[in-house]
């Protein structure tokens, strides 16, 4: 008994520093509601319905909810896999105009639209670049199986582990060169809606 009373009290000292005040939580519930309202704008593109969200609360309520929304879009901020997903990179730029019409998103977001549009562009011709370079590989390897069977296979690039391995790496250095542009893009939201993180 001695040790699941020591256990106990242990248990109650490490947990006495939490706030049971209910200020906490009742932030916590102010942010959640900004997030779903900047999740409902993503799904829907409802403008108005975010505008009565963030106008809703008052001036505390509203950097509470600001950020709550913020944080949803910022998580949704990504580099696209195609064309279709800027659609998405529009809409969280409408969202942060509404959000916080001070911080010059449009422009922001017009620009970034632009720089989404070259890394497709990019994507696209080092996919076709490393495809050319395979090519002949993929060919004396379509022939040897021939050879081996008696019968044509075709193989595609990306049944190739070696061409597959090559356009991850690629695609990685890519990719990383751009995530950068959106780590500004993502700090510049933080500053506009007054986030210290």
């Amino acid at each position: 008994m001695g040790e699941i009373r020591s256990a106990i009290d242990i248990a109650l000292e490490k947990t006495a520093h939490i706030d049971s005040d209910g200020s906490s939580s009742a932030q916590r519930e102010i942010k959640n509601r900004g997030k779903r309202a900047g999740s409902a704008f993503l799904d829907t593109a409802d403008g108005e319905l975010l505008q009565q969200a963030m106008q809703a609360a008052n001036k505390e309520e509203g950097l509470l909810l600001i950020e709550g929304a913020l944080s949803i879009l910022m998580a949704a901020l990504r580099l696209p896999a195609q064309e279709e997903d800027l659609n998405k990179v529009a809409r969280i730029g409408e969202a942060l105009q509404i959000i916080i019409p001070q911080g010059e998103m449009k422009e922001l977001f017009d620009q970034l639209q632009q720089i989404l549009h070259q890394f497709l562009g990019e994507k696209s011709q080092l996919k076709q670049a490393l495809e050319q370079q395979f090519m002949p590989k993929l060919r004396a390897k379509q022939q040897e199986l021939s050879r081996r069977y008696g019968q044509n296979i075709p193989l595609e690039p990306t049944q190739d582990p070696e061409f597959m391995a090559t356009l991850n790496k690629n695609m990685r250095m890519l990719e990383g060169k751009y995530d950068g542009v959106l780590e500004e893009v993502r700090a510049r939201i933080r500053e506009a809606g007054g986030i210290s993180e």
